[in-house]
């Protein structure tokens, strides 16, 4: 049962980058705080069926859900931005990496230990983002594949990503028992924050255009192209909090050096076919390379090779 989860973490998770990947995030004039509004909206929702209401909580199941909920909403924001700018082979990766920032962080503060393998895995990862990074243009036309926006948000995915990963260890040596309404409160908050800076936007572009409607969500678009944009949001709002959910179960119940292996390593790959065969995306030698020695960083960060040692 656990492995089932595990396919359906990854299953979702790769949905949910190719959803964010569709060209109709990048051609239609998309409220980005609107949209992941609608996503998080989502997350309430299911979270809230899921544990049968708010159960309790205390001082730190706020605190941590506040600090969770800002951090989140940059995850969401530059996760969809990095996906909708560049290469979604890329960005997966990009993002699959985060931990690796992560067991630095831990190694530091919470003084875990870190071994050879590790060492060399993040040394490998900082070489295989520098290839993919370095080939930035493309070889047939000189058109330019890894634009500068698409790696300020692929890098501010890599952080909150992280930052994700950092506060929860924190909520969960203090409050693991509220584990589900601290993601309950985050997601509120993020739902709230974002939704306000969202319709602000709207007012603002409307009172510039001479009170000329942008539609919301959709600026200038049909209305079927607003209702395929709402949905669009629900639909990547179920699959990123099923995979999330998930994650947080499997990484209490599966060794670390299992579970982040073949769910990032599964992701990546996965992921790569979709931009390869869906979106017809070229995979270049050198990004080739890159990706084939974030896979293997991943293993050694997660301490696999460790295990057999």
């Amino acid at each position: 049962m656990v492995y089932l989860f595990l396919a359906i973490s990854i299953v979702s998770a790769v949905i949910n980058n190719m959803l964010l990947h569709l060209p109709v995030l990048k051609k239609s004039r998309v409220n980005e705080f609107l949209f992941n509004a609608g996503v998080v909206a989502v997350w309430v929702v299911l979270l809230t069926v899921y544990n049968g209401g708010i159960r309790g909580y205390s001082g730190d199941t706020l605190v941590y859900g506040g600090a969770f909920g800002f951090i989140l909403a940059g995850f969401l924001f530059c996760k969809m931005q990095a996906f909708s700018n560049g290469p979604i082979h890329y960005t997966s990766l990009i993002g699959s990496s985060s931990f690796v920032l992560t067991t630095v962080f831990n190694a530091v503060y919470w003084k875990e230990s870190v071994n050879f393998y590790q060492v060399a895995g993040i040394l490998l990862m900082l070489a295989s983002v520098v290839m993919i990074t370095a080939h930035s243009r493309g070889a047939e036309n000189g058109k330019q594949i890894l634009t500068l926006k698409w790696k300020v948000y692929a890098a501010g995915f890599f952080i909150f990503s992280a930052l994700t990963g950092i506060v929860f260890r924190f909520h969960q040596s203090v409050d693991v028992s509220h584990t589900d309404e601290m993601m309950i409160f985050a997601s509120l908050i993020v739902t709230v924050f974002l939704a306000a800076i969202g319709f602000a936007i709207v007012l603002f572009q409307r009172r510039k255009h001479s009170g000329a409607s942008d539609g919301g969500a959709v600026a200038g678009g049909s209305e079927k192209k607003r209702a395929a944009i709402v949905l669009l949001a629900a639909a990547c709002g179920v699959v990123s909090c099923v995979y999330n959910r998930l994650n947080i179960y499997l990484s209490g119940v599966m060794a670390n050096s299992v579970f982040f292996p073949i769910f990032n390593g599964g992701n990546i790959i996965l992921t790569s076919m979709a931009g390869c065969l869906l979106f017809r995306e070229k995979l270049y030698k050198l990004q080739a390379v890159g990706i084939f020695c974030g896979l293997a960083a991943i293993f050694f960060v997660s301490n696999f090779f460790g295990l057999l040692s």
